[in-house]
Parts: C-alpha cells; sequence; structure tokens
C-alpha cells in the first residue's frame, strides 16, 4: 500500500471513499476510477503558493485535468525553504502522501509533498503519457469487474470497494477516458511514449465475444452496451458491417451477430 500512485488531479479531486482496517497500515483513499491511494506521485506546474498566518503554507500544482492541493506539514522544514525558493510557474516533480479525508462536504484532498524538485516539460509529458496508460488499464479492469467477466480471485479489493461506493456505470467511466485523453492531447511527443486511447473496433470485438451464445449477440443489445460505453450508434453499426466485409463475423440470423 505504501507505492506511489500516479492518478491525475482530476480523478483525484472527485474522490469521497475513504477505508481502513486490519489491511491497510493507514486510512486509503481510492477514487471513482479504482485508484488506490496512500503515496502518490505527480508532475505539473506550480501556479500558486500561499502563506497564511500561523505559518500555514497551501501549494497548488496543475496537471492537465485540474490542481492538485498541496499541504506541507509545519515540521517539513526543508519542503518549506525549498518552496519559498520557488517563483511560479514552473515545472515540479512531487512525492507525496494522500492525506485521509476531511469530513467537510467539498473538502480538497490533500497531498502532503515529502520531496518536492524543480523539472521541465519532457517529464511533465512523460508522467501524463504514463499516468494516461495506466488510468485505461485500470479502468478497463474495472469495467470487467462491472460485467463480471474476471473470476472473484481476480478483482482486487479496492476495485469492489470503489464499485460499491461510487455505483459507477459506463458513461462514468467513459468520463474519466474523455479527460484522460484530453491530457494525452497536452502533452508532447516523448520518445517510446505513445500511447492510445481504447480502439471502439477493438471494444465491439470483445463485446460481440463475451456476450455471444450458441447464436451469436443480438445487433441491439450490442449497440446498448457499446453506446453505454460512449460508442456511438453509428460507430457500432459502421464496424459490424466492416466486420462482416472483412470475414471477422458473420450474421447468423436476422438481428444476430457472430465472430468467426
Amino acid at each position: 500500500m505504501n507505492a506511489q500512485t500516479r492518478v491525475f488531479a482530476g480523478e483525484l479531486a472527485k474522490s469521497t471513499l475513504q477505508v481502513t482496517g486490519k489491511t491497510y497500515l493507514s486510512p486509503v483513499v481510492i477514487t471513482p476510477g479504482g485508484a488506490c491511494c496512500t503515496g502518490i506521485f505527480l508532475v505539473g506546474v506550480l501556479t500558486r503558493i500561499d502563506t497564511r498566518p500561523g505559518d500555514f503554507m497551501e501549494v497548488w500544482v496543475a496537471d492537465p485535468t485540474g490542481m492538485f492541493h498541496l499541504v506541507p506539514g509545519r515540521q517539513d522544514t526543508a519542503i518549506r525553504e525549498a518552496l519559498q525558493r520557488m517563483e511560479p510557474p514552473l515545472f515540479i516533480a512531487v512525492t507525496g502522501e494522500v492525506q485521509p479525508l476531511r469530513q467537510k462536504t467539498g473538502a480538497p484532498v490533500i497531498v502532503r509533498p515529502i520531496d518536492i524538485r524543480v523539472t521541465d516539460r519532457s517529464v511533465r509529458d512523460t508522467w501524463i503519457i504514463r499516468t494516461a496508460e495506466i488510468t485505461l488499464d485500470r479502468l478497463a479492469r474495472m469495467k470487467s469487474a462491472m460485467e463480471c467477466r474476471s473470476g472473484d480471485n481476480t478483482i482486487s479489493n479496492e476495485l469492489r470497494e470503489a464499485i460499491r461506493h461510487y455505483h459507477p456505470d459506463y458513461a462514468q467511466l467513459h468520463e474519466i477516458e474523455v479527460m484522460v485523453r484530453d491530457a494525452l492531447a497536452k502533452a508532447g511527443p516523448v520518445k517510446g511514449g505513445e500511447i492510445k486511447a481504447p480502439d471502439p473496433r477493438e471494444a465491439i470485438v470483445e463485446l460481440i465475444r463475451t456476450g455471444s451464445g450458441p447464436k451469436g449477440i443480438v445487433l441491439a443489445e450490442l449497440v446498448r452496451s457499446a453506446v453505454n460505453r460512449g460508442i456511438r450508434e453509428d460507430q457500432v453499426l459502421a464496424t459490424v458491417r466492416q466486420l462482416v466485409a472483412e470475414d471477422e463475423c458473420y450474421q447468423p440470423a436476422a438481428g444476430m451477430v457472430k465472430l468467426l
């Protein structure tokens, strides 16, 4: 549980679930996409440092999806001194601890920084690409868990907790995927770092494979499942026509589709 999680600010900010118990060494924040956050590694633009009476410091770091809210501890002298020497805006890399959620509704998720380093755009872009890759993989596993395609032993406790608490549907997960694609669009090219968002064709083939009975899957059911994943109906029908033309699937009866 002490591993450094990579998660976008826009997802972390919507977190309202915290779990405790013998399994966890400390309270764990679980995001709507199923990320388990105790330690965190983030890279973004330092935009603002506020110092308030009582030696209280707040720091705001932006990624393409939103803001991370950092609050150094009063005893973290080295971190505070390093921040005081920084002049926003500039790129920084932060290793930190996600703090237990506060009871106040709408209170931001707070990260306590334990290491801060000035960095550059290429490191930020690499972080975006890798974080996007991790997030998309996590969302795919959550969809599998929601569809009961994974056996009980392969679904992590964190995914179970997230599904139980947030009650996600495909439209909500699609919103996170759109956020990820928007973030990727703002990252510059990085050697060996290009990744692609999920291909609708691959998703449709997977839906046909997992939803088929002896006679295949009803086309209307396939369309409903795909639309729930954020794929337009016209995309589904065009993809099915293309799969039939390429002999990847066929229609054993009117209104049915089956993979060859």
